[in-house]
Order: structure tokens, then sequence, then C-alpha cells
């Protein structure tokens, strides 16, 4: 059993951090923060750098490598700030269900200047009517000679503002069962691509955390797009979305595990720093054991999320059926644990944890969305529990414990 990473992942980790540290300063992440702006030119860098499009094939720029090492960019990326590293990771993380069912134009198309920096990408799942509920969907898809219509409206989307092209999932067959029937298409943002209709994106604004992104509510009305937009097989888009989920959270998961990470560090220092009664305040068992318990949910969550990541890439026959355990285990328990660490690392700095300039509030604010997009916390446990209740005790026994 070897716990160790490779040298090229080590050196993919350091160079994420040395990045981060330098782009993600404090007067960016705040001035973005109040203004609710996406840093395009610190994406475009980042893209430069190859830490955008890893896990994508070589032939269009990709790095050919796996969950792991974007789950180690992620985590370094949210170590440094919460708002940006999320804002960097949304940006490409969509994009995946064309890595994943996209054709080889449409990965060209798509991917390669996703993984240059000069595009953006968004998924569209969420309905106003049915938020975790991915069985039902509103939004349509009508065949015509020359392409498709789509019509329906979509809330929730991230970067829906700036985003080059959507990941639409949509109601393809009226009369399918429910889950059944969806298809999953492509949308460009610029009106030169539509056959006809129109594409209205609304901007939601004064949410909680995360504003350094864009959160919209996107119409389609009447909009009509190419036959060749089609992602993957007809009928299969909610397996599609399912697919991409698998992979979508274990990385989302490494969001949470950065800003939790990150809220630590500076809990941390603070504590070794900060004196009162002359002495410093990690000498109080107060701070101290607090500290000392943090250290231990941060191992706990950190090698889970790795744990996972590492089932996802080997995709071993024999604990294939237990990925998407690992996925919603992840999803639910990293999110809620750094959403505990993060509150306490708002105690050890006390007063003055509760204002913007510290970054806790902020990574608390940021981190609380985890437990909610990609499906919720609650979702992800039920998910769990159908699992568990087909899975084969004697497998259970010898190889998942």
């Amino acid at each position: 059993m070897d716990f160790s990473l490779t040298k090229e992942q080590n050196d993919i980790k350091k160079a994420a951090a040395e990045f981060a540290r330098a782009e993600f300063t404090p007067e960016v992440a705040q001035e973005c923060e109040l203004n609710h702006r996406f840093p395009r030119e610190i994406y475009e860098k980042a893209a430069n750098l190859g830490f955008i499009g890893l896990d994508y094939p070589e032939e269009i720029g990709g790095g050919a490598m796996g969950v792991q090492e974007n789950v180690l960019v992620v985590e370094e990326f949210c170590k440094a700030d919460s708002g940006l590293g999320m804002a960097m990771h949304l940006a490409y993380v969509p994009s995946k269900v064309v890595k994943l069912f996209g054709t080889h134009e449409q990965k060209r198309k798509f991917l390669a200047p996703l993984v240059r920096g000069e595009w953006v990408s968004a998924i569209s799942l969420t309905e106003p009517d049915h938020g975790s509920d991915l069985t039902c969907m509103e939004t349509t898809m009508e065949e015509k000679e020359d392409g498709f219509v789509l019509n329906g409206t979509k809330i929730f989307t991230t970067n829906a503002a700036y985003a080059d092209f959507f990941v639409v999932l949509a109601q393809d067959d009226r009369n399918a069962p429910p889950g059944k029937g969806m298809t999953t298409i492509l949308v460009e943002r610029s009106p030169s691509s539509w056959l006809g209709g129109r594409l209205e994106i609304n901007e939601i604004p004064h949410k909680m955390g995360i504003r350094a992104t864009s959160s919209g509510e996107v119409v389609f009305d009447q909009l009509k797009v190419r036959k060749e937009n089609v992602l993957g097989e007809r009928g299969r888009g909610l397996l599609n979305v399912l697919d991409f989920l698998d992979e979508s959270r274990i990385e989302i998961a490494a969001q949470a595990l950065g800003n939790a990470e990150g809220a630590f560090l500076k809990a941390l220092n603070h504590a070794r720093q900060r004196n009162q009664f002359q002495k410093p305040i990690i000498d109080f068992q107060a701070i101290g054991h607090r500290l000392g318990r943090l250290w231990s949910q941060i191992q706990s969550i950190k090698w889970l999320t790795y744990y996972a990541a590492w089932l996802c890439d080997k995709k071993m026959e024999k604990t294939a059926g237990a990925i998407p355990l690992y996925t919603s285990m992840v999803k639910h328990h990293v999110p809620e644990t750094a959403k505990a660490i993060i509150d306490e690392t708002i105690t050890v700095f006390g007063g003055y944890g509760y204002f913007l300039e510290q970054e806790v509030e902020r990574r608390y604010r940021d981190n609380r969305i985890i437990e909610i997009y990609e499906g919720t916390v609650e979702v992800q446990l039920n998910n769990m529990v159908r699992i568990l209740k087909k899975l084969n005790m004697d497998f259970i026994r010898s190889t998942l414990l």
C-alpha cells in the first residue's frame, strides 16, 4: 500500500500552489468578491500553464492525466483562496461531459479553446420547479429537418453571464417515463451559431458566496441549434449527466478540502502569533485542542477525497460498481466536515474572524454552496443507501471494508 504521490503529481501540486499564491492576491480576491467579477485574465494564465484540461486528450491540448491530478490543482487553488479557486474550477468542470461523450469534432471545437483558456463552459440542469429531481425536465427539444428547437428555462446556471457554451439536459421524448427520453445537447453563446429563436440570460444577484462567478437563469425561446450539437446518444441524457457527476463530484469535494485547509492554515498561524495574557493563544487548551481536532478532520477528508479519485481513475472491474458510492460519500462528507472546520477557525480568530479581511468568513460563505450544487448532501445520502441496499454483502465485507 503506497500513499505517496508520484513525482509528476508532486510537481503539479507544487506548481499549482505557487501559481495560486502569486495570482490569488487578497487585493484581487476582494475586488472580484465585491464587484462580482470573474477574473478571466487569471483563468487564461492558468490555462497557459496547463492547469485546465489535465484529464483531456493530448490531441486537443489536454494533459491526458486523471481525476487525481485535477483534485490536486483544485485543492491548491482553493487552499490559496476559496472564491478565486472555485471560480477557476467551475469555469471548466462542466466541459467534462464533452470529454466523456463528445465526438472528435465536438472535442476539437469546444474543448480545444477551453484548454487554451479562451472559452468558459457551463452546464444547465436545474429547473425552477425541479431542483434535485433530474428525472423530470420541462425544457424540451423538438427535432426538425435541419436541427433541434429548445424551449424552457434553466436556473442557477454557474458561469451563465460569460460562458461560451452550455451543456443542456432537455426532454427529447415527452412520452417517456421519468428519467428516460432525455438528451444532452450543446448550445453556443454566439447567435451566429443558432438557426433561429432566442437565448435569454438573466443574472441572479445578491448570493451568499462564490461571488467571483456568475449564477443565472437561462431561457430558451424557440432556440434552434444544429443536429451535430447533440452530445452523446439521444435518450441517454440523464445517464450522461450521472457519469459526469461521478467524476465532477470528487473534484467538487476537493474545493471543500482546499477551502478547509486554507482556513486551518490561517487559524494556526494566527493562534501561534496572537498573544493574550502574555502567551500565544495556541497555548490555551480551548484553542490548542480545537486546532488538534481540526487537523485530524482535515486528514480524514483529504485521504477520502484522494482515495475516491484513485478509484475513479483506476476503474478496476472489481470495484467499478462501488465508484458512485464513493463519489456520493465525498460529496456529502467532505463539504459537511469542511463547513464545521471553517466555522471553528472563525472561533479561533474571535471577533476578527467575522470580518472579510481575515478571509475565513468568506471561506465559510463560499464553501456553503458545495453542500448544495451537483446534488445536495441529502441526495448523496439517498444515493448511498440505494447502492448499499444492492451491493453483495460478501463484496462489502471482503473488498470495501
